[in-house]
């Protein structure tokens, strides 16, 4: 048994057939059913059988590609500790990324690190279709992919998931259009106007969709367009419209500005894909936490709205006892009320609605291991969550998502006959309020 052997099952693992496995190693098919052969000769046991044109891997075939993957591991494990025995700290480490992340984030890591010391980079472009980022794991060491919301997660079984960023879409407009000094806009505000949009099939697209749907009408696209410089100086020139991705669009023009939608969340995850072997290497770990770190400047840095001034809540921060056990339940309430996730941090995250944010999070400072509510002080948040049946809705859920119903038996009207709205409180005692829009 030699490395070609076992790399050939990893790669029939994943692939499925023998051609896919030749045309990714740049052999013949026959030459893949000679080694394949010869491994069965030399083990004596069924590695593989058919199905239809499939080649499918018996409990053996499966157990000796998973260990394929293990013995890979261990050699880029090894070649990495020969690299910093002889002081290899410039290491060449292949980053892809789709345009718009590329360019917000790459020029950040040529930036930073000494010369001397940093890995040598090698940079590739590539816009494709949401499923053929994962291909790029062969090529690349770091892919930067996108995913939207609602799609099919990537096959972690193959891959490293690492999310850099959860990043909602906003309306581009010039400065000089009439809801440019919103705080926010509905879906159908903007039936009447007219759209740049992406060519068919990529997330802006996509995105445009979702928000027709909400709207319950077509919008005219007058240009198909999906590179946002361009769609840019089309929207300052010419009182246009389009979707931008909230951090990483280009807003090098003050004449542009975003504006949040109120009654639809879409975004996109921006992820970063590797196979586990490689980030094994310390010089593409180094860069994935580099490109983290780029991140969270970038969020720090671009607002995601106009500022309000004026009255009003500008912002809550709630302190836990325990960040991890409780930010998923937390997670799923705000999502389903309309907020969205803006900056996240291992002690705890922000997310906002219009010109409002909540932040929760841990201190030092806690003068007390969990929460009451009945002690002086504030005794519970209430949300805005649409319609009469999506608080039905909201509260049906909860209880799943660590959310227990309180004031049951006089639900919806426990506030009185004219409010409708459910009352939940979650372990750490926290209660919130989810009420209905009064006109609905």
């Amino acid at each position: 048994m030699n490395l070609s052997q076992m790399r050939i099952m990893r790669e029939l693992a994943q692939r499925g057939t023998i051609a896919a496995v030749a045309r990714h190693l740049h052999v013949t098919a026959p030459a893949i059913s000679q080694q394949l052969a010869a491994l069965h000769r030399e083990l004596g046991v069924p590695l593989t059988y058919r199905v239809g044109r499939e080649i499918r891997l018996t409990e053996a075939g499966m157990a000796l590609a998973e260990m394929a993957g293990t013995v890979h591991t261990l050699i880029d494990r090894a070649a990495e500790t020969v690299r910093e025995y002889g002081d290899d700290t410039g290491a060449r480490v292949r980053v892809a990324a789709f345009q718009s992340a590329g360019q917000a984030l790459l020029p950040g890591l040529l930036a930073e690190g000494d010369a001397d010391s940093a890995p040598a980079l090698v940079f590739g472009e590539h816009d494709v279709a949401q499923p053929e980022f994962a291909e790029l794991v062969d090529q690349y060491d770091l892919v930067i992919a996108h995913r939207m919301d609602h799609d099919e997660p990537w096959p972690s079984e193959q891959l490293s998931v690492t999310t850099l960023l959860s990043e909602p879409f906003d309306v581009a407009m010039s400065v000089d259009h009439p809801l440019a000094g919103r705080s926010s806009v509905s879906a159908a505000e903007l039936a009447d106007e007219s759209w740049i949009a992406a060519h068919a099939g990529f997330a802006p697209d996509v995105a445009l969709g979702v928000v027709e749907a909400t709207a319950g009408v077509r919008f005219q696209r007058a240009h198909r367009v999906n590179d946002y410089h361009l769609a840019a100086s089309l929207i300052v020139g010419g009182g246009l419209l389009a979707l931008f991705p909230r951090y990483t669009a280009p807003r090098a023009d003050p004449r542009l500005v975003l504006v949040p939608l109120e009654d639809v969340r879409i975004a996109r995850n921006i992820d970063v894909l590797a196979r586990p072997h490689a980030l094994v290497r310390v010089a593409v770990a180094g860069t994935l936490e580099r490109l983290r770190d780029a991140v969270d400047a970038l969020q720090r840095t671009r607002p995601s709205a106009p500022v309000a001034t004026g009255a009003g809540l500008h912002h809550v921060e709630v302190w836990l006892a325990d960040v991890a056990a409780e930010r998923a339940s937390w997670a799923w309430l705000l999502d389903r009320v309309g907020f969205t996730m803006a900056s996240d941090w291992s002690g705890g995250e922000s997310w906002e609605a219009g010109d409002t944010y909540l932040t929760l999070t841990a201190s030092p400072n806690l003068s007390a291991d969990s929460h009451d509510r009945r002690r002086p002080g504030v005794n519970h948040l209430a949300f805005r969550a649409g319609s009469r049946e999506a608080v039905d809705t909201l509260m049906a859920a909860a209880p799943e998502h660590g959310w227990q119903p309180l004031y049951q038996e006089r639900y919806p009207h426990a506030g009185g006959e004219q409010h409708f709205a459910g009352w939940l409180e979650n372990e750490a005692g926290f209660k919130v309020e989810v009420v209905a829009d009064p006109d609905q």
